[in-house]
């Protein structure tokens, strides 16, 4: 007959043995049943929360960054009307540069073209007379229309002199400041359409496959709350193909990374909360 092990058993009296195997011992019968327990609910929590979800915190709140410089005119700034952190409407005056030249030009184009405008209205009235030849009648019309345009030339160059917001947003950055000589194309401001942010995240080549457009994602955010959204593009490119500088591997030093692919998610309305350009998130997509 085959060995059996012999189990010291500890009853009341504190003496006794028990003869079998040692699965047999209601001790081993519990901790079976535990451990085969917490499997079981390993294994329902495994396929009901974290096997539905990828889940990365390589993401970030991103925004269409907007930087505001002067177009076509070089100026003096006489006035800022808002600094770091201000909210602002599209078409609000943010910066004034010096405009008594442009305001004087626009004056006398004005003149000009009001001049010009009456000379051809008193030739077109000679002309139903037969007074003027149709040629000098011509050339009024030429010089009117002419000095009209030079009058918008000076209208734009005037508005110009205004730096104005595109759109609703956010002042991120202020570098120009009153008494500042802003060359044009030269950046004043720098704004966030925070409005219409969204999350740039990096997935692991390994796990996109189950990504797809549409689907909902949760968005925690380190600076506290969260949000949700839903998955709007998967690029078709890895994230290392836009480096400043790529590896290249010709030299035969290779090694094997795992490459991340860009996600752009779209949030859900959030009125309530104020994100910050840049700020890091951990998102959740629920693939299933």
């Amino acid at each position: 007959m085959p060995a059996q092990t012999k189990v010291k058993s500890i009853g009341s009296n504190g003496h006794g043995t028990h003869q079998g195997p040692w699965w047999k011992h209601r001790r081993a019968r519990i901790a079976g049943a535990i451990l085969a327990g917490l499997a079981v609910l390993g294994t329902i929590t495994w396929l009901a929360f974290l096997r539905p979800y990828v889940t990365t915190d390589d993401a970030r709140v991103a925004a269409t960054m907007i930087r505001l410089a002067p177009e076509g005119v070089t100026g003096r700034v006489i006035h800022v009307a808002v600094n770091e952190g201000d909210t602002v409407s599209a078409g609000q005056v943010l910066i004034e540069l010096d405009h008594r030249m442009a305001e004087a030009q626009k004056t006398r184009a004005s003149a000009q073209a009001e001049k010009a405008r009456n000379e051809f209205n008193r030739m077109a009235q000679f002309a139903k007379a037969q007074g003027v030849s149709v040629r000098d009648l011509d050339a009024a019309r030429a010089a009117s229309e002419i000095a009209d345009a030079e009058l918008r030339l000076t209208e734009i160059a005037l508005d110009r002199t205004y730096i104005k917001s595109p759109v609703n947003g956010i002042v991120i950055q202020k570098t120009a400041e009153v008494g500042n000589i802003l060359e044009a194309g030269q950046s004043a401001l720098a704004l966030a359409d925070i409005d219409h942010a969204w999350i740039a995240a990096n997935i692991e080549e390994t796990r996109v496959s189950r990504v797809r457009t549409g689907q909902k994602v949760t968005i925690s955010i380190d600076e506290g709350g969260s949000l949700t959204g839903k998955v709007l593009e998967v690029r078709k490119a890895a994230a290392s193909q836009f480096a400043l500088i790529p590896s290249d591997n010709a030299a035969g030093n290779f090694i094997k990374v795992v490459q991340r692919i860009p996600l752009k998610i779209s949030l859900d309305p959030h009125p309530h909360r104020m994100l910050r350009v840049g700020e890091s998130v951990v998102v959740r997509i629920k693939v299933r």
